[in-house]
């Protein structure tokens, strides 16, 4: 896949990272109307995030094996094995965590996903293509395409897996109407990408954290 491209060098080692970045997560939330009802279920879903942060911790402290090797490489900036214990380490104990506390109870664990995931994912896949000729002015490493992104993407895999999570049963729906949703979803994505723009800590807390907090004040 992603890590073996990585490895072979066809896909640069940032492109590698965040297209794991983008698909990780909200794969495995795709799979969650398959787990049953029972008050085990999240902490049965909740090994796979586990397992990905030990091996990720291997990878990061180069104790692994071949495959973790080949793990550091993909989701390094610069190929330094080291570097797999910030963003990405980061990254699976969101999930790690929005699995445990919020599951399929709430909206708020899908929504920190989809945003951190597909938002900031995106936002770096694009901004690196399409942002030179348009940084904002405050802080010349982002961009308008990038943020553009960022705001279309957290804001469709949001609604995208509601929908499907919903339809499949495993969520009550939300009591807003489809126009309530889109607006709601649609404001909260503004404002993380804004978030995203302020140079202050990790983007893989600081923004499914606000989307967290956003998601509770909109959308209870």
């Amino acid at each position: 896949g992603v890590t073996y491209s990585a490895t072979i060098g066809s896909v640069e080692s940032r492109d590698s990272r965040k297209i794991m970045h983008t698909l990780s997560a909200p794969l495995f939330m795709l799979l969650w109307p398959l787990f049953s009802n029972a008050v085990g279920a999240r902490f049965f879903a909740a090994i796979v995030p586990l397992l990905n942060a030990q091996k990720i911790y291997l990878a990061g402290t180069s104790e692994g094996g071949e495959s973790e090797t080949d793990l550091a490489d993909a989701i390094s900036r610069s190929g330094d094995a080291s570097e797999a214990l910030g963003g990405p380490f980061v990254y699976v104990l969101v999930l790690l965590f929005s699995t445990l506390l919020f599951w399929r109870d709430s909206p708020i664990g899908i929504v920190s996903i989809s945003t951190m995931a597909f938002g900031d994912g995106l936002a770096d896949l694009v901004g690196r293509r399409l942002g030179s000729s348009n940084k904002w002015f405050f802080n010349k490493s982002k961009s308008m395409a990038g943020s553009a992104a960022f705001v279309v993407g957290s804001f469709a895999g949001s609604y995208g897996l509601i929908s499907w999570i919903t339809m499949m049963g495993a969520m009550d729906p939300l009591e807003l109407g489809t126009m309530g949703l889109v607006s709601r979803l649609f404001a909260i994505a503004i404002i993380c990408a804004g978030v995203e723009l302020i140079p202050f800590g990790d983007d893989n807390w600081t923004v499914p954290l606000s989307a967290a907090l956003l998601t509770a004040f909109f959308l209870h």
